[in-house]
């Protein structure tokens, strides 16, 4: 309904890391059906994902007229400069998209992993999103918002591409930057 619109409403500028303290059988990487590498998994539960990932932030999401109407992401965190939901929204997006292509991860893991992150940032209705996503994120996967964009597959981890500035989501709910730049640059 909207024309010359993306689908995505945020893309990673720097890779983004999370230590899930989820083990992992080995490490793993996910590329898409161009060879393009946007997840890195290690055995120790660290998730890490690639800058360019690009995703729409909590669904659904409806474009009318050029106007977006559907799950608010929250306020800004003043701690993060991003939306409360942000680092939630995106974890858990590129897993359920990475599932369908081999991630050896259960849905309702993911859907954990969701609440967690919704949590750090103090985010106060993170019970009915989580709600929401137990409910309904089984369908929205397979009614069509991940359609196309599972195509790729699980690959040894190798050596990391995340290299550089990158962002760490704590759990303490604090986010350490670890950015490439110079003083005065900021």
């Amino acid at each position: 309904m909207c024309r010359n619109a993306e689908r995505w409403l945020y893309r990673l500028e720097h890779h983004v890391s999370w230590p899930s303290g989820h083990v992992f059988e080995k490490d793993m990487a996910f590329e898409d059906k161009d060879g393009v590498r946007w997840l890195e998994i290690t055995r120790d539960g660290g998730i890490t994902v690639l800058s360019g990932y690009a995703w729409d932030g909590c669904t659904p999401k409806i474009c009318l007229f050029d106007l977006l109407f559907g799950t608010p992401d929250g306020t800004v965190d003043s701690r993060t400069g991003r939306p409360k939901t942000y680092f939630a929204s995106l974890v858990h997006d590129v897993l359920y998209q990475s599932r369908r292509s081999g991630l050896p991860l259960p849905r309702a893991t993911a859907d954990r992993f969701f609440l967690r992150l919704l949590a750090l940032t103090g985010f106060t209705p993170r019970a009915v999103y989580y709600a929401a996503v137990r409910l309904f994120g089984g369908f929205f996967r397979k009614t069509g918002k991940y359609k196309g964009t599972e195509e790729g597959r699980l690959v040894a981890l190798g050596a990391s591409l995340a290299k550089g500035g990158r962002i760490v989501v704590g759990e303490s709910g604090v986010v350490a930057t670890r950015l490439p730049w110079t003083a005065g640059s900021v």
